[in-house]
Formats: C-alpha cells, sequence, structure tokens
C-alpha cells in the first residue's frame, strides 16, 4: 500500500487570499489543473481543512470547487448533462462488536454506476446494461461519473479512505490469465469487462444482488460470488445467506490469507484471490492507495476507473457526497467521454 502521490494533493491557500477576483481566478485555475491529475491518478485531495476556515464555509468552498471542476471536465469534452448531486449526509456505520469498521474497494451508487465499455470499442454493449439493480440500493438513481467527498467530521479511528486502479486491476488480471492481446489493449479490456458484467445482468433471476461484484466483474461464475454482498468488512452471513449459499459457510471462517477479521472480510479473501491470483492481504500491498483526510478536506475521484474504500472509521465520521452524474449515461459524448476514460484521458485537448 502507498499513500497519495504528491501531485494528488492540491494546496487551496489560493481560494482564501488576496482580491474576491483573485479568488475567483484561482477557483477556476484549481480546477484546470486538477482534472488531468484524476484521469492520471484516479483521484485528488484538496487541502480545505488546512485553511481552519470551519465547517460552513469549508463546505460552502468544497462545492464551489466542484462546480468549477464540472465546468472544467466539460470544457475537455465531458458531457454537458453532467450535473452536481449534492446527497445527504453519511454517517459511519460500524457493525456490532467492533470499534471501527472497513469499508471494502467498491464504487459509489454500484447498482448504476460501474466502468462498462463504451459502444467505440464495443459496438454490440447495449447502454440499458449499465443499470444493474433498479431496486434495493441505497444510494440515489442517478449514474455516478465522479465521486467527492467533503469530510464534515473525520470521527475516531484512522478514518482513511482508500483507492484502489480499477484499471491496473483489470489489465494485471487480463495479463496473468494471458487474456491480452497485441492489439489496443484498453479496448481488449473494455469487451472483457462488458462480456462478464453481461452475464452477471443475464443471472440476477438466478443471484438476486442489486450490485455486480468484484469477482463477477472480473469473470467469477460460482453463483455466492455474486449473490453475496461486500460492503463491510466485518459483516456476518445473514441466516438467509447460509441457507441459499452454504457452500460460503466454511470459506467464512478462515480466509486464505489468515489474517482478515470478519466474515465478509474473510470471503471477500478467497473472492480476490479466485478472481486475481492475490490474497486480500497480498491485494492490498499492491494496489492499495491511503488517502488520509483531516475535517473539511475534499477528496474527489473518477468513481468508474477507481474503486475505493474505507479503513478503520469511527461512528463519528461524518462524509457529504459531492458527486457530478448523468441520469442517462448514453449518447455519443458519453460514450466519448468513457473510451478516453479507459485510457487515462479526456476527450477534450486542455
Amino acid at each position: 500500500m502507498t499513500f497519495t502521490p504528491t501531485e494528488a494533493q492540491f494546496d487551496c491557500t489560493g481560494l482564501v487570499t488576496g482580491s474576491r477576483d483573485g479568488r475567483e481566478r484561482a477557483l477556476d485555475d484549481l480546477a484546470a489543473a486538477a482534472v488531468d491529475v484524476i484521469h492520471r491518478t484516479g483521484f485528488a485531495v484538496f487541502r480545505i481543512g488546512r485553511l481552519r476556515l470551519g465547517v460552513e464555509e469549508s463546505r460552502r468552498l468544497s462545492t464551489a470547487l466542484v462546480e468549477r471542476i464540472r465546468t472544467a471536465l466539460i470544457a475537455r469534452g465531458t458531457p454537458a448533462g453532467m450535473r452536481l448531486e449534492i446527497d445527504r449526509p453519511q454517517q459511519t456505520y460500524v457493525p456490532e462488536g467492533f470499534t471501527t469498521r472497513t469499508l471494502l474497494p467498491h464504487h459509489d451508487g454500484q447498482h448504476c454506476s460501474y466502468l462498462t465499455p463504451s459502444l467505440v470499442d464495443a459496438p454490440d454493449w447495449d447502454p440499458a446494461w449499465r443499470e444493474f439493480g433498479s431496486s434495493g440500493y441505497t444510494t440515489t438513481p442517478a449514474h455516478k461519473m465522479y465521486q467527492g467527498i467533503f469530510l464534515r467530521d473525520v470521527g475516531e479511528g484512522l478514518s482513511v479512505t482508500t483507492y484502489y486502479d480499477w484499471l491496473g486491476i483489470i489489465d494485471d488480471v487480463l495479463d496473468r490469465r494471458g487474456l491480452h492481446t497485441q492489439d489496443d489493449r484498453p479496448a481488449t479490456a473494455a469487451r472483457w469487462i462488458g462480456d462478464n458484467l453481461r452475464r452477471a445482468v443475464e443471472r440476477r433471476p438466478e443471484h438476486g444482488c442489486a450490485y455486480p461484484s468484484f469477482g463477477a466483474m472480473l469473470g467469477l461464475e460460482e453463483p455466492w460470488w455474486h449473490g453475496l454482498s461486500f460492503h463491510h468488512g466485518e459483516a456476518t452471513l445473514t441466516k438467509e445467506e447460509r441457507v441459499r449459499y452454504p457452500a460460503a459457510v466454511p470459506l467464512a471462517q478462515r480466509c486464505a490469507c489468515g489474517a482478515c477479521e470478519g466474515e465478509a472480510a474473510r470471503l471477500f479473501c478467497h473472492q480476490v484471490l479466485m478472481a486475481t491470483g492475490w490474497t486480500w492481504s497480498q491485494f492490498r500491498r499492491r494496489w492499495e492507495v491511503l488517502a488520509p483526510g483531516e475535517q473539511c478536506d475534499l477528496l474527489f475521484g473518477h468513481n468508474l476507473t477507481m474503486l475505493h474504500g474505507g479503513l478503520a472509521g469511527g461512528p463519528g465520521r461524518v462524509i457529504e457526497p459531492l458527486c457530478l452524474v448523468m441520469d442517462d449515461p448514453a449518447g455519443p459524448d458519453y460514450e466519448r467521454w468513457l473510451a478516453a476514460s479507459w485510457r487515462r484521458r479526456l476527450p477534450g485537448a486542455p
């Protein structure tokens, strides 16, 4: 595991110093500088907390910055219909018997927000497959392209946000399985992910899950990897899950690396090993990037090309989502943006 790279940490002092016009220009300049970094590294951390402005003023500044990022992204070819969605504050749920919780890797709003192929790379892909489940989810129904969180309170514990390079993971899995060709690697990866997702969507009547799982997206076939939810590492299997997927019960007792706490985490460790060849501990050492934040910082990432999670968050941690979303992820502009995202860039020149 590593920490947030220097280029992805942004000093925000210019947003509160100098004249009003100067501060407005600083917002635009910061947003313009950030959008390429977000596509290159996957995320950025804006150190608004260091300004010591207080929660209300920091929230206002974070919201204004995300709006400027939206404008900068649209100027670079992101669909003009992308809008800012401010969701309700989220207080951290900690499973009973634990003092902190660990969020396993996921996309925000994963029932309808996950990486799919662009029609540019996979002309036979159906945009309708970008919605996995239409009920049983906990966030809004909008397609979240970029995920931002304003850290209203970091709470107890480490309270670290974790990021995982989903594009890199997919590429590594394809190489390990000998599935990559010498042609356009992003297009090959996109079509492979699309085939896996299409099968997972078709199997929804069998597994009943509203979210595509990590293993399903990477082509695992066993029904429990499709049907079980992997969100809080400390969670236990429900009675219904034990009855429906008895083969998962012994796997929840001991994981592949022997170090995971919680039934869900131990099952996830087995799933990661089957999908990638790494145990969860090995996977974390290879792919996990730690993004510590202080109160009132803004974290902002690409929600489709990155997975994110949370390490050792306490019950006092409160975040406020500031996401850039579309209601209908389809159309020529979206497909161009998505094809560019697979290649870690934006469709328009700077």
